[in-house]
């Protein structure tokens, strides 16, 4: 017969182990329900109060590991790495923290065969839990090695066919490969096996979302809801449904954005906002384009972080977009700073340069930093393309002829550009010729050049026509080789042949060209009654025309 004493102390084993059990499980739904924060400082509790109990450390490193990639953090697997060697430490023939670290070494592009097999070493015959945690770790890479994580898939499937959570890593399995159907069957079998799962429907609505089933994807995700209001992944997924759906329908989208917006908020009400859960956010609010909330998130996650690069960026982003260039600026900078080089991505130097462009003492800076962004990805040239109009307008032709060579770089550039870049230049040349300055010839060619290319690509741009022949004027001394020409005659024939309708508004254009033409004719080639010609079309459209009336008295003409 057992005594007080160690009846008492049987009862409170078994009560701290109850304990423990119920806080493990807290804790495990906690980061289901990417309660994330929660469930760390759950699990951190456990391994501290629990030092011998390898569980707590293989959930805790596996929560690091699983969620390195969601918040950009690979300093986590660092962080998992050293969770799993103390769970080896306090328990060497615990299996799953085996598996943790062969997980790390797929996470870091090393072999984890190692690992893998102490940890199948150490594994009783009928648990399927270890083959289940190496297909998943196989399934949760950034490239998934499916052929490797289905061989330990099917192995726990034939130990255990009554483990919901292993179909759910089956069908996470399958859908990597796009076998939609396959995942869907996988997803709802393990929501059959355990009613209480509901991450197994989140991903079949997920299955509906990215075959752009949108209002299938929401009913799903209402579904969750329905069975418990307060799962905050399917009002994130909602949020994400919402966003995506409102591309489709201009008419719609400020509507679903604002129901992806509030679906988001209430996704942050019911998780946590520690600093990784408002990056997430922040991300989630700069594809919705609601700069004002990310304005206010960014300077929320300043308080908690001021240093963290992630944050800079979007406190830069969110004040450029807000109209608070000299904060963005500054941010920018501070982040260029602070990040690795390997990390700067095209759209920083877009701000950036965007931002100090906004500033005329930072100017020049600022159009070297949007070539950066351009050299980067060519898209981005497309600002280039206000940013020269503006610089046209204030005639800063200078600038506005830097600026449009680089708008020409984005593969979607307009024909538009072509011609402002050739009219920059082109008056570039003309002001300093004024100011007596001596320009370069080059200033010209690289004028007709562009309108080379305008006309090539759109041949009745009369315009460009006309230019060409005002260009190759300048580049021709006296006229005496003739070099505008061949660009005249086609402006004539394009405003009074090919689109005669053009003729009445071109009167000066005409008179422009005839007067040219008809003095190449007369000087160079000394064709008189050529000459003549030119010179009685101009009479007809301008009777009073002085020139013509001179040169056609010369001539003897009865006019």
């Amino acid at each position: 017969m057992m005594n007080k004493a160690v009846k008492m102390t049987l009862g409170l084993m078994l009560l701290g182990s109850l304990v423990f059990a119920q806080n493990l499980t807290d804790a495990r739904k906690a980061i289901d329900a990417e309660q994330y924060q929660k469930g760390k400082a759950m699990l951190n509790t456990l391994t501290s109060s629990q030092p011998t109990n390898p569980e707590n450390f293989f959930y805790l490193g596996n929560l690091y590991l699983s969620t390195a990639s969601i918040n950009i953090r690979p300093d986590y697997i660092d962080s998992a790495k050293a969770v799993f060697e103390k769970g080896i430490s306090a328990n060497a023939e615990y299996a799953l923290n085996f598996v943790g670290l062969g997980a790390v070494d797929l996470a870091k592009k090393a072999n984890p065969k190692a690992n893998f097999d102490k940890a199948i070493a150490l594994t009783k015959k009928k648990d399927h839990l270890t083959d289940l945690y190496i297909g998943r770790a196989y399934v949760n890479l950034t490239k998934p090695m499916i052929a490797e994580a289905m061989v330990h898939l099917n192995k726990a499937k034939l130990l255990n066919e009554k483990d919901a959570q292993l179909f759910l890593v089956l069908g996470d399995a399958y859908r990597s490969e796009m076998k939609n159907s396959e995942a869907f069957s996988a997803y709802r079998t393990a929501f059959d096996l355990d009613k209480t799962f509901l991450r197994s429907k989140i991903e079949l609505g997920k299955i509906n979302k990215m075959s752009k089933a949108f209002e299938e994807a929401i009913a799903e995700f209402n579904s969750v809801i329905a069975l418990d209001a307060n799962y905050g992944p399917a009002y994130r997924e909602l949020a994400e449904t919402f966003y995506q759906w409102a591309w489709t329908s201009q008419k719609e989208y400020e509507g679903r954005i604002k129901q992806a917006l509030q679906s988001y908020e209430k996704y942050m009400d019911l998780t946590d906002r520690s600093l990784d859960s408002r990056l997430r956010h922040a991300d989630f609010l700069y594809l919705a384009k609601d700069f004002k909330a990310l304005e206010a998130e960014a300077n929320e996650m300043a308080k908690l972080d001021k240093v963290n690069p992630r944050v800079l960026r979007y406190l830069a982003y969110s004040s450029f977009e807000n109209g608070n260039f000299t904060s963005s600026t500054q941010a920018l900078k501070d982040f260029i700073a602070k990040v690795e080089p390997t990390r700067l991505i095209s759209q920083d130097f877009l701000y950036l340069g965007r931002a100090q462009m906004k500033d005329t003492t930072q100017f020049q800076e600022g159009l070297a930093n949007i070539e950066k962004a351009v050299a980067l990805d060519s898209t981005n040239a497309v600002v280039m393309s206000e940013i020269g109009q503006a610089l046209y307008k204030g005639k800063k032709y200078v600038d506005a002829a830097r600026a449009y060579e680089i708008a020409i770089k984005n593969p979607e550039r307009a024909l538009l550009d072509y011609y402002y870049l050739g009219m920059s230049y082109y008056f570039t040349y003309g002001s300093q010729n004024a100011a007596k300055l001596n320009p370069p010839k080059d200033l010209l060619v690289k004028a007709d050049t562009a309108f080379s290319f305008l006309v090539k690509r759109s041949p009745t741009t009369q315009a460009g026509w006309q230019y060409r022949g005002r260009i190759n004027r300048l580049l021709d001394e006296n006229d005496a080789q003739g070099l505008a020409v061949p660009f005249y005659e086609t402006y004539v024939k394009l405003v009074t042949i090919d689109k005669p309708e053009l003729a009445a508004k071109s009167g000066s254009g005409l008179i422009e060209a005839y007067n040219y033409l008809g003095s190449v004719a007369l000087r160079k080639e000394e064709n008189k009654v050529k000459a003549k010609e030119y010179f009685e079309k101009i009479l007809v459209l301008d009777p009073a025309n002085a020139t013509a009336k001179e040169v056609l008295t010369a001539l003897g003409s009865n006019n």
